[in-house]
């Protein structure tokens, strides 16, 4: 079956449906193929942090932030990272998406998205810009009913497999049973590419390329793989940070003991800085501490630990089944529960500013324990993109009609230690890319003629190995 629209959206993560509203906005049919059962992608799943500069919240608080800052931030994050990767970082790109950062804050308070508080992440926000959502949730509701009222058809649990050229333009896609055409362009939101380790390998070294990762089961690199096959430039692909296997959000409300039942860290600290600390402990050994009322709170989260957690109604008792030091374990417990009664903003200890909202320790029986177990973060790399999100090839060529956002760029993925730095800039270029795919030449005024009516020498369907 054939199915038409003015843009085809492939991946209804926060790039994707942000790409798809504002085109649909600017008066263009879309349609958005996501091979989940739900939008909302890895963003309906995160802990929800964003980060925004000159933002209402900001205002409120009297910080002074600009574009200026929040770009000098990145570039001092990835100056970091350039001791342990090869990177291109997309000066221009960052500009952009700073700049425009305050008005997607806006544009989500217009759709009806709450948020709660600043997080704190001075080794990489020099000034309070990081932000939570009230419910990650909203990531699918909000943005399903924004979609259906502007138009959008969303059709799901459908992975695209192939892109459709026609005369070295992208005229549409194919999945396994349907064809569909765009008259204007076609944008990859597919995601990463952490859920296959066939690519993985590629840029990995073996011991790694099977070990558990952030994001769904669709992570798969579909929209590399297609955007590869018709020329499209991947940079940053080597980047594949690890980090342990937590969300922040639970992470809040723990704490992290080694085998003499001790602190040892940041915990919401950076991520390869917890990699680094948990390789100093004896045995490599470390768990999450927390207690039941965390654990209630935070199921979803907990649920997607790569282990089973460890309970027990006593910190002796749980001590006993880790084979840590009971008293330890008790002191350290106690010497917490005392920081976050007190008025300190940050660990003595440690400098860890990022307590629990409400400030509340870990008190509730049971308690429980998650080992500390080394994983991967999102992969920084995708495809070198123009100003437009418009894919470019090896030559800094556009690719016509083809456009791409959130994890299929990778112009400004190194930044990813930051915090709050996926979600936010896959909203923010998303619009850009809906605004200029729905206000730009239209393809049907290139392409002479229907798709149907062109003869099969003319029409070229990239094969590519599929990742499954």
């Amino acid at each position: 079956m054939t199915n038409e629209a003015d843009v085809i959206v492939v991946g209804g993560g926060p790039g994707g449906m942000a790409a798809a509203l504002e085109a649909a906005n600017n008066g263009s049919s879309v349609i958005l193929l996501e091979a989940d059962t739900q939008i909302g992608g890895n963003a309906a799943r995160s802990t929800g942090y964003l980060a925004f500069q000159n933002f209402d919240m900001q205002t409120q608080e009297g910080i002074d932030d600009s574009a200026k800052i929040f770009v000098q931030d990145m570039a001092a994050e990835i100056s970091r990272q350039t001791e342990k990767y090869g990177i291109t970082f997309d000066e221009e790109l960052a500009w952009l998406f700073s700049e425009e950062s305050s008005d997607t804050y806006s544009w989500l308070c217009d759709l009806g998205f709450e948020f709660n508080r600043f997080l704190p992440r001075p080794k990489q926000h020099s000034v309070n810009r990081m932000v939570d959502v009230k419910d990650t949730a909203m990531f699918t509701y909000l943005f399903e009913k924004a979609l259906t009222t502007a138009g959008v058809e969303v059709v799901t649990e459908t992975r695209v497999r192939r892109l459709l050229v026609v005369n070295d333009s992208v005229a549409g896609v194919q999945t396994n049973t349907d064809t569909y055409i765009a008259n204007r362009g076609v944008l990859l939101a597919t995601g990463g590419y952490q859920a296959n380790p066939e690519i993985r390998i590629k840029y990995q070294p073996e011991v790694m390329a099977s070990t558990p990762y952030l994001g769904t089961k669709h992570d798969v690199g579909d929209g590399h793989i297609m955007g590869q096959a018709v020329g499209g430039d991947l940079i940053n692909m080597t980047m594949i940070p690890p980090l342990i296997m937590v969300g922040s959000a639970l992470v809040e409300e723990s704490i992290a003991v080694n085998l003499e039942g001790e602190r040892f860290h940041d915990e919401a600290g950076p991520y390869d800085y917890r990699v680094d600390q948990l390789a100093k402990q004896r045995d490599r050994l470390a768990w999450y501490i927390f207690d039941d009322r965390a654990f209630r709170n935070k199921k979803q989260l907990i649920d997607e630990m790569p282990e089973e957690p460890i309970s027990a109604h006593t910190l002796e008792e749980l001590a006993g089944k880790l084979g840590c030091d009971g008293h330890g374990l008790n002191t350290c417990v106690d010497e917490w529960n005392s920081l976050v009664a007190s008025t300190e903003t940050k660990d003595p200890k440690f400098g860890r500013v990022i307590f629990p909202d409400p400030r509340i320790g870990i008190l509730e029986q049971p308690f429980h324990a998650s080992r500390m177990v080394v994983g991967l973060n999102f992969p920084a790399g995708g495809f070198r993109v123009s100003g437009d999100m418009q894919v470019l090839n090896v030559y800094g060529e556009p690719i016509q009609n083809l456009f791409a956002v959130g994890d299929c760029t990778g112009g400004l993925g190194p930044v990813i230690g930051m915090g709050g730095m996926r979600i936010t800039p896959a909203l923010t270029l998303g619009r850009i890319a809906g605004r200029k795919i729905a206000t730009g030449t239209n393809f049907k005024e290139t392409r002479q003629g229907d798709v149907s009516k062109i003869p099969e020498n003319q029409m070229r369907i990239p094969v590519v190995d599929e990742a499954d």
